[in-house]
């Protein structure tokens, strides 16, 4: 079979985009580890030759940021067909970009001479605004579609209009395989449609790569990012917005500094801000306890996760976060909010601990605990470790659940 994948972001060699679309890039490579023949079609807004992309802001950034039509990514071949972006509208009726976007994709099949079977070919997307159109174009050139829920898809985004509803009700219930990364997800996707059969299909984490270091090596790696040895390291990393939970932190630990100066949180994160975490450190006398990575690449994060002495998190939803996977399997004790599908990974005081969102006073007193209970640590984070490796699993190992079922679908069962 060929699984045609469609990631609404996928890793460019490019400074900071490295790490764009990275979780599904790893599950594609899970996949492909699997036996699969596997590629990647990301449709991008075009623009018209030169000099005529020079008239338009939009067209001169995109032709600057410009895409191959096709490129190869970690050995996975991926392939930009261009959505059309002609301008003014008045002047170039070309349909609404629904219509554009599966367009692009139809045009794509056509002039690439690929004859889709639907016998062997499957799309697969993820984030399901855009799996409406790569579904439409499925359809149309007479293969399945396949669709992964993977947080604000579900929780957010429809409903922000009535229309977004109407899509969401089709593309869910049009879709011929429905996975999840979440049953939480899953359920609340059943109150909008009805019941409707889902696949629960995590992500999987390389903990060959996310593993602890020794104890010299994590003392090496503190020094380097300025962290005193003798304090406690808290690690979060997320998009500086209102729902990833920092200004919650922020609050918390003002509290925990008025009679404990033995802390630094180091912080990381990416994307656009909503606000400047410095500013908001500062506002809270924590701009002495707080040190600011800013964008920290795949390769760099498993060091910091390793100078940590506990990973915070404390979102006000999520899918499942990847992060919070990420530092269990290096064995750090976490400490984030029990939304969506963190109970489905973390068993509260156990592999890690779990509290209310937008609750500043039970991350205070949880985090205090910690803080001063290096035992306690210990024991949470080698208990999260354990969950990962041998309950969690890897990304070759989630992926074969997916690739078995998309084989199924086709009637060709992995032998």
């Amino acid at each position: 079979m060929r699984i045609w994948a469609f990631p609404s972001f996928y890793p460019v060699d490019r400074p900071g985009k490295r790490s764009h679309g990275i979780f599904a890039h790893r599950q594609f490579k899970g996949l492909v580890d699997n036996g699969a023949e596997l590629y990647v079609v990301q449709p991008v807004l075009g623009y018209p030759p030169f000099p005529f992309y020079l008239l338009d802001k939009q067209w001169t950034q995109l032709q600057r940021n410009r895409y191959e039509s096709v490129r190869e990514f970690e050995g996975i071949k991926v392939y930009h067909p261009l959505i059309s972006n002609l301008r003014p509208q008045r002047l170039f009726r070309q349909g609404t970009y629904h219509q554009r976007y599966v367009r692009s994709i139809v045009d794509f099949f056509t002039r690439q001479k690929i004859q889709l079977d639907p016998a062997k070919d499957i799309f697969y997307s993820q984030w399901l605004p855009d799996s409406y159109h790569v579904q439409e174009a499925a359809h149309m050139l007479g293969v399945k579609s396949a669709i992964l829920l993977i947080g604000d898809d579900v929780l957010i985004w429809p409903h922000q209009s009535p229309v977004n509803i109407d899509i969401f009700k089709q593309t869910v219930s049009e879709a011929d395989i429905r996975f999840s990364v979440a049953r939480y997800l899953a359920n609340e996707s059943d109150k909008i449609t009805g019941p409707l059969h889902f696949e629960i299909v995590r992500r999987g984490v390389n903990y060959d790569f996310f593993q602890p270091y020794p104890a010299d090596r994590k003392l090496s790696i503190r020094k380097e990012l300025g962290v005193p040895a003798d304090k406690v390291m808290i690690f979060s990393v997320g998009s500086a917005i209102v729902r990833k939970g920092w200004l919650d932190l922020f609050d918390a630990l003002k509290e925990i500094a008025q009679n404990n100066d033995g802390f630094v949180l180091v912080g990381a994160a990416s994307g656009g801000p909503e606000f400047d975490l410095d500013t908001e450190a500062k506002k809270r006398g924590l701009d002495g306890h707080f040190i600011n990575l800013h964008e920290v690449g795949p390769d760099r994060i498993k060091d910091v996760y390793n100078a940590a002495d506990i990973f915070c998190l404390p979102s006000h939803w999520e899918g499942i976060a990847n992060a919070v996977v990420e530092a269990m399997a290096t064995g750090l004790p976490v400490l984030t909010t029990d939304v969506c599908g963190h109970p489905e990974l973390i068993t509260s005081g156990e592999n890690g601990i779990l509290v209310p969102p937008k609750r500043p006073d039970r991350i205070r007193d949880e985090m205090q605990k910690l803080m001063t209970d290096s035992a306690l640590r210990q024991r949470l984070g080698e208990n999260a470790r354990s969950f990962i490796v041998n309950t969690w699993g890897n990304y070759k190992y989630n992926s074969a659940k997916l690739y078995n079922t998309l084989r199924n679908a086709l009637g060709t069962p992995k032998e």
